[in-house]
């Protein structure tokens, strides 16, 4: 017996190269391909939104209407009795099994008068192995964010089952130009996928931290890194392939900021100042109150409007890639 697997990418969610050079932030993209290591155990486990019946989207995911995909498949002995199937997952077809970290679910092909289809059984692990009557399911797989759906048929046998992902792993890191390393605490990805056939993008994962490796289908995926809290912004493409861990780093033109109003330079910050950080053709980047606001900015020009007591002062400064420095505003009067 076969499975019929169908990767889900878009209709499903979440997690995450190759080689990228952005000319808008002179940001490049390095990329390295090794044998992918496995997922920590409870990898899959907010793979699947439970709320959501997978099967709702059924025709995506088969590329059939559930009753034709039923019909196609020989009828079931209604005598015959319960057997085990037991189910497998790799991440390609001559790949090894992999070991934990699986999310499973079993849907009866029959659906219900709402449309939807009921679930029969679900777990995680590795392989997988459950007790069903006879008669026709849908399994869907979820690693991370990689996830198949394939049907399967219960004629009163035992039944192996493998089901291929089609997937591949992708660990992202930040790094300044001249390969300095980003605390990791001061970073986060976004990772989305397009849309082939129109500009829409679907959302993978938002927050993603360095280092953690993404499980996710084979494809091209758009990643975001952004570095503090003001506009260090990059992004890239990357292609993750099958059964292989893709090691990418994006690179920022950026340095640390911290801002002061002071009554002589290399004095005392003063409190309570309300702090208007904008672009040079006024376009406000960020704004709060406090004595020495700190910001990640992108390589260029700025200008900064403190006010303290309704007086408003202001300072045109620059950023280099890579030199935190502190920005003085003078007091003037004092």
């Amino acid at each position: 017996m076969k499975f019929l697997t169908h990767a889900i990418t878009a209709a499903l969610f979440r997690i995450v190269g190759a080689l990228l050079l952005l000319g808008v932030t002179a940001t490049a993209v390095s990329a390295q391909s090794a044998p992918l290591p496995r997922a920590k155990p409870g990898a899959g486990e907010n793979a699947i939104n439970p709320a959501q019946n997978l099967l709702d989207v059924l025709p995506q995911i088969l590329g059939a209407p559930p009753a034709g995909s039923a019909q196609d498949l020989p009828p079931v002995d209604a005598n015959a009795g319960p057997a085990k199937a037991v189910l497998v997952a790799k991440l390609i077809e001559d790949g090894e099994p992999i070991p934990f970290g699986v999310v499973w679910r079993i849907y009866d092909q029959v659906p219900e008068e709402s449309g939807t289809y009921p679930l029969v059984a679900s777990g995680r692990g590795g392989d997988w192995s459950q007790t069903l009557q006879p008669g026709n399911y849908l399994v869907h797989a979820s690693y991370g964010k990689a996830s198949s759906t394939a049907v399967l048929r219960m004629a009163g046998d035992p039944v192996t089952e493998t089901i291929i992902l089609g997937a591949g792993g992708l660990r992202l890191q930040a790094q300044l130009t001249g390969d300095v390393t980003i605390p990791a605490d001061k970073v986060k990805f976004r990772v989305s996928e397009s849309n082939s056939e129109t500009t829409d993008e679907t959302l993978i994962v938002d927050g993603a931290r360095p280092g953690l490796i993404l499980p996710l289908n084979a494809g091209t995926y758009r990643v975001e890194s952004k570095y503090g809290n003001a506009n260090a912004t990059v992004s890239a493409d990357i292609t993750v392939e099958e059964g292989k861990l893709t090691d990418a780093t994006l690179y920022h033109r950026a340095a640390e900021v911290t801002l002061k109003l002071v009554n002589e330079p290399g004095g005392e910050a003063i409190a309570n100042t309300k702090w208007t950080l904008l672009y040079p053709n006024g376009e406000v980047i960020a704004e709060t109150v406090g004595a020495f606001p700190e910001y990640v900015l992108e390589e260029g020009d700025y200008a900064v409007v403190a006010t303290h007591e309704d007086t408003p002062y202001n300072r045109n400064f620059s950023v280099e890639a890579g030199r935190n420095r502190d920005v003085e505003v003078l007091l003037q009067g004092q």
